[in-house]
């Protein structure tokens, strides 16, 4: 009977040294916790509370479609799925729909061992003398352990819902748990977090320290998950947790001089495409970027606002696939003079909603004065965005980053000519000259990092920012003081009074094309946010493989009627049910009967 979670995890602990979370170190057998022989060191505590981490790393380095980040991204109504007919995976999410029925297998996988690993360390942890460790490490070992389950048990539940609940070692088949008890479970975890996270551990840059959960951490990420759980399910606490403790939480992390986490000078910094090395600034030269023209400089990976992100090293083996699978596309498969600093390749997923970009640059309170719309907005191709967007004038502000890239026409399905920005993989040239033009910046900064437009990505993936627990604050306290500090870095003008209308426009154009919108929208409209999302992506001009036209729904199987019947959820592999022998049920819109899968030919453009 005892098939399930570890014939899915092989249960191998995977253990890895302090300063690099994602390189391996011992190759001993820890497939079961057995305390007389490990942990038996404060250094063996803290390779198990590493392995815990090193699940992530290792998510990122497979197909991005395992990430949850990714897969946010493309259900909002931020993007369009894009990349070519290959790329199923991305259209597939886009239309809440799946590829195959066992598409979820391998993170369904990675996360129950991510779990598995934090229940041994907890349990392995726990039971270690309290003499074996110097000062408070164990209870810091513990809280970090006690947050990194709380993580995936979060990933999972807005990702399925509900699912077995585990919170032990022991092997068993389960049932899926209650909504309630899973949000009980977690919120009990970010407890324990905040309470035995010694709090001088606040931001840090220091060997060891970057890339680790803080309490800060756990209050911040406690108040994402509140949020969503009173929003979306309609309660007004959470396990017991009181709006009014989420507030106290979220202050203290808004602590500077306590968390020491803050907000960098220009949001545009808080990303890659600024760095010095494309920029040609490390060389003493420049070439002409945008960030050469607004003076921007990189503040690199695990800045003071990254509160809680999965931070690669550059000496590490792990690396961040979300670049290479954005990144732009071009017949070439490289960049070239006419995407630097970019690193056009071979994916151009995720190509940004025109609707979405015309109601920003538009709005009287935003518009292109906005820092974050061009720091947001990769706009490509003068010629062809002058035709498609006749709104886009230059008397309003409108501008052109790389007015001669070309895209690749044979293979770009759902191509709009605006990209996102953010994660957009970066190129540079090697030296203070053009002559050799390398596929990653990152190999410039270490030459031990491989020039690879996959393996070469380091930047970090951002899951909670400085700037979200102000707007969580705002939210909660009815205040424009997080706003307003955003606005001011953003060189716009403050707002005198709050409105919720005024704190949902903050959360989409400080966070567009991080991952942030589809919870967003389905917390707020629990039952209305599938059709907000397509009536905000219906119509939007696209091309399809050179050929203008507009996005349009699937017949019958639209959005709005996919989010009904799915919520929002996404498939339990078939794989899992089987081992489950009967107790694991499928999610609602993927049941026998259901039209949940997306094979070749199914867009309504082809052919036409």
């Amino acid at each position: 009977m005892k098939k399930i979670l570890l014939t899915l995890i092989a249960c191998l602990l995977v253990i890895v040294s302090c300063d690099k979370i994602d390189s391996l170190l011992d190759t001993k057998n820890y497939q079961k916790a057995d305390t007389s022989s490990f942990p038996q060191t404060e250094k063996d505590a803290e390779q198990l509370v590493n392995s815990a981490y090193s699940t992530m790393h290792s998510l990122y380095t497979g197909s991005i479609f395992r990430i949850n980040l990714f897969r946010r991204m493309i259900a909002s109504d931020d993007y369009y799925g894009g990349g070519s007919t290959s790329s199923k995976e991305t259209t597939a999410a886009d239309r809440l729909l799946a590829p195959s029925s066992d598409e979820d297998n391998s993170p369904w996988r990675s996360y129950y061992n991510g779990l598995f690993r934090c229940n041994f360390a907890l349990e392995a942890i726990s039971a270690m003398d309290d003499a074996l460790f110097t000062g408070d490490n164990k209870n810091w070992y513990l809280g970090q352990a006690y947050f990194m389950r709380a993580f995936y048990l979060w990933e999972l539940a807005e990702r399925y819902e509900t699912f077995p609940l585990t919170l032990s070692t022991e092997v068993e088949n389960m049932p899926k748990a209650s909504v309630d008890d899973i949000y009980a479970a977690i919120a009990s975890d970010l407890t324990n977090a905040i309470n035995l996270i010694p709090a001088k551990y606040g931001y840090s840059r220091d060997n060891n320290l970057a890339g680790r959960a803080t309490k800060y951490a756990a209050e911040a990420l406690m108040g994402r998950v509140w949020l969503f759980y009173t929003g979306f399910y309609k309660k007004n606490d959470m396990a017991g947790i009181s709006k009014n403790q989420v507030i106290a939480w979220l202050e203290d992390c808004a602590n500077t001089t306590v968390s020491k986490f803050d907000l960098e000078d220009d949001p545009r910094e808080l990303w890659p495409y600024t760095n010095e090395y494309s920029s040609g600034v490390a060389y003493g030269v420049d070439f002409g970027t945008y960030a050469n023209a607004e003076d921007l400089h990189w503040v690199g990976n695990h800045s003071k606002e990254t509160v809680w992100g999965v931070h690669f090293s550059l000496t590490g083996s792990g690396y961040n696939r979300l670049p290479e699978w954005i990144g732009m596309r071009n017949s070439a498969q490289r960049p070239n003079k006419d995407s630097y600093p970019y690193a056009a390749g071979s994916n151009g997923n995720a190509p940004i909603n025109p609707i979405v970009v015309k109601e920003w640059f538009e709005d009287p309170d935003y518009g292109a004065a906005d820092k974050r719309f061009y720091g947001t907005i990769l706009v490509t191709n003068k010629k062809k965005v002058a035709t498609a967007y006749p709104w886009f004038t230059e008397d309003k502000g409108a501008y052109v980053e790389l007015p001669n890239f070309t895209g690749h026409d044979s293979k770009e399905i759902e191509r709009t000519w605006f990209y996102p920005k953010k994660y957009q993989a970066v190129a540079c040239y090697a030296d203070g000259t053009k002559s050799s033009l390398l596929n990653n910046f990152f190999n410039a900064v270490n030459g031990a990092v491989s020039n690879n437009p996959k393996s070469g990505n380091k930047n970090d993936a951002i899951y909670i920012r400085f700037a979200d627990v102000l707007l969580m604050l705002d939210e909660l306290k009815e205040t424009t003081t997080g706003m307003n500090r955003l606005r001011a870095r953003a060189g716009l003008k403050p707002y005198t009074s709050y409105s919720f209308e005024r704190l949902q426009k903050e959360r989409r154009y400080e966070f567009m094309t991080e991952g942030m919108r589809f919870n967003d929208l389905r917390r707020w409209y629990p039952e209305n946010a599938g059709k907000i999302i397509m009536e905000n992506q219906d119509g939007g001009y696209i091309e399809y493989k050179g050929k203008p036209t507009v996005y349009q729904e699937l017949t019958g199987r639209d959005f709005a009627s996919r989010y009904a019947q799915t919520r929002g959820f996404w498939m339990i592999p078939e794989t899992q049910i089987g081992l489950q022998e009967g107790l694991l049920t499928q999610n609602k819109g993927y049941e026998d009967g259901d039209s949940y899968l997306f094979v070749d030919g199914d867009l309504p453009y082809e052919g036409k």
